[in-house]
């Protein structure tokens, strides 16, 4: 019998549930909007409402991305500065709500797992995949795996400090991280402070592919933050692609030019003059495949 997975995708706006199989088949689908400050029981019920339109399908296993900190042994969604969402033991919640064995992993790990074996860097063995979306993750590649760190936190970009002098609070506490200068949250902040207009990032995006100046600028100050934050991780960690994906990240037309150059302006060319910057080839479903990749490395 083939495995079908019910992946679960939680976002900071949305939640994706879908039926998956190893090979990267999406079979199904079902889509909620999620209200801004949800709570735990809230997304439970909207997670219930998944699973009883997907149930029909032969469903072997369970498996969540998560936002934010997550302890994938633990089974525990451990901190998300964007919602303040801590310590929900959430592969029990989901066990008990599905009856299905469940794993769980921070979404932008599963989202990297998914282009390494579906996506653009399926002959790359050293990268790092940013999420661009309410809020900013990094997940890592190198030698082929995933990198977790101690405490299984690596790839936390979005928590990178990239502006010390004029930096805005970050959901964390700290002021001027990548996500408070460059995610999709804050390019709405930004452009509200600099505009009075209340718009989401997408609409914010279309004014600036329609040639408006001021949102042309905040997206370009958000592909700079990004370039910057980028090029660090390169520096270190000798890598050479930085896949940009994401909601957010949709609008990589937008996005592409200040972080190309921002990434050669940081970087150092002379150990990595070729490192390449690209746009996810898997689209919104990058969280739900890295589900997919997660039950095929298991298998």
């Amino acid at each position: 019998m083939q495995s079908h997975i019910f992946a679960v995708d939680i976002g900071g706006s949305k939640l994706i549930c879908g039926v998956v199989t190893p090979q990267g088949d999406i079979l199904d689908t079902y889509r909620e909007e999620l209200a801004p400050g949800y709570r735990v029981g809230e997304l439970l019920q909207r997670i219930q409402s998944g699973y009883a339109h997907l149930r029909h399908h032969t469903l072997t296993a369970c498996c969540a991305a998560i936002p934010g900190l997550a302890d994938p042994h633990e089974g525990t969604w451990r901190y998300s500065p964007f919602s303040g969402i801590a310590d929900v033991p959430i592969a029990k919640e989901l066990m008990m709500l599905t009856g299905l064995p469940t794993s769980i992993d921070n979404d932008v790990n599963l989202s990297a797992l998914a282009e390494r074996r579906y996506g653009c860097c399926q002959n790359t063995e050293d990268f790092l995949w940013i999420t661009v979306s309410n809020g900013i993750g990094g997940g890592l590649l190198l030698n082929g795996r995933l990198y977790r760190g101690a405490g299984m936190t690596a790839g936390e970009i979005g928590h990178v400090t990239v502006e010390e002098l004029s930096g805005r609070l970050c959901g964390c506490g700290k002021r001027g991280c990548l996500e408070a200068m460059a995610s999709g949250a804050s390019i709405a902040t930004i452009y509200r402070e600099r505009t009075g207009k209340h718009l989401s990032a997408k609409e914010i995006a279309a004014r600036a592919q329609a040639g408006e100046d001021a949102a042309l600028r905040v997206w370009q100050a958000a592909g700079g933050y990004i370039g910057k934050a980028a090029a660090h991780a390169v520096n270190l960690l000798g890598l050479d692609t930085v896949v940009l994906g994401g909601g957010a990240a949709q609008a990589f037309d937008l996005l592409a030019p200040a972080a190309e150059a921002s990434l050669r302006r940081f970087v150092f060319q002379g150990a990595h003059p070729a490192v390449r910057l690209c746009h996810s080839s898997l689209g919104p479903y990058a969280s739900l495949l890295g589900c997919a990749a997660l039950a095929a490395e298991k298998t």
